[in-house]
């Protein structure tokens, strides 16, 4: 079996997809791979790719001007299945690992040990990142209002895994937020538009809804500046998984 019929099983086990649906992602996701290889936008095929990888060759994907004029045209079905494929993707990927290694060629890095010691610590939403996070929004989550500081975790809005060391430290590149939204904003299954209105996947589900008491309908204070809007309409475009 090989990665595109797993990718169509996870789909099927997963999703509320059509088998008509799933037949044409399944499609989709491959026409892209071969198409954007061809172009030279990647350098290797999708599914040969890291999440990491991943996440850096979507954004080169849904900059180019010919996969544009393509998923236009296919009514989005084109972006859809590259969000559908990289959710995939990260529920079969070991976050941790890749982070960890990362983290090793930080520290084998020729940056100060200062620097070194800042980025790390924010890996895990601790140091000076943590600190000017909770500063920001004065020790509360911005979705459930929980001010229990032991509670809250300083969200990264575009993933550490792939930020540059600016962005890593970058309080604008972060939330905070009760560890469920964390982990619900950090697998792409909340967003935010600009105004703070919530954005729920479909694969939450209505019942874990009611239980997470949460809703579309929930309109949240980003505090936000152009630079948080940048990271955020990167969650959105990138992460978030309808």
């Amino acid at each position: 079996m090989n990665i595109l019929d797993d990718f169509s099983l996870w789909m099927q086990k997963n999703t509320s997809l059509k088998d008509t649906s799933i037949y044409k992602y399944q499609r989709a996701i491959n026409t892209i791979s071969n198409e954007m290889l061809n172009a030279n936008v990647i350098s290797k095929s999708l599914f040969d790719m890291s999440l990491v990888e991943l996440d850096i060759a979507v954004i080169n994907i849904l900059h180019n001007p010919s996969f544009i004029k393509k998923n236009t045209t296919g009514n989005n079905m084109y972006s859809n299945s590259l969000k559908q494929y990289r959710y995939y993707v990260l529920s079969c990927s070991d976050v941790e690992d890749t982070e960890l290694k990362i983290v090793e060629q930080i520290e084998a890095s020729k940056i100060g040990h200062t620097e070194k010691e800042t980025i790390i610590k924010a890996r895990i939403g601790q140091g000076q990142y943590r600190k000017d996070i909770l500063e920001k929004y004065q020790n509360c989550c911005l979705v459930t209002g929980i001010d229990n500081v032991k509670l809250l975790v300083a969200s990264h809005i575009k993933p550490w895994a792939i930020c540059s060391n600016v962005e890593r430290i970058d309080v604008n590149n972060g939330l905070l937020l009760s560890a469920n939204m964390d982990r619900l904003f950090d697998c792409g299954l909340i967003t935010f538009n600009n105004i703070g209105k919530m954005f729920i996947s479909s694969f939450v589900g209505k019942e874990n809804e009611k239980r997470l008491r949460i809703s579309q309908d929930i309109i949240v204070d980003l505090k936000h500046t152009d630079k948080l809007l940048e990271y955020l309409e990167y969650h959105q475009d990138i992460l978030f998984v309808k």
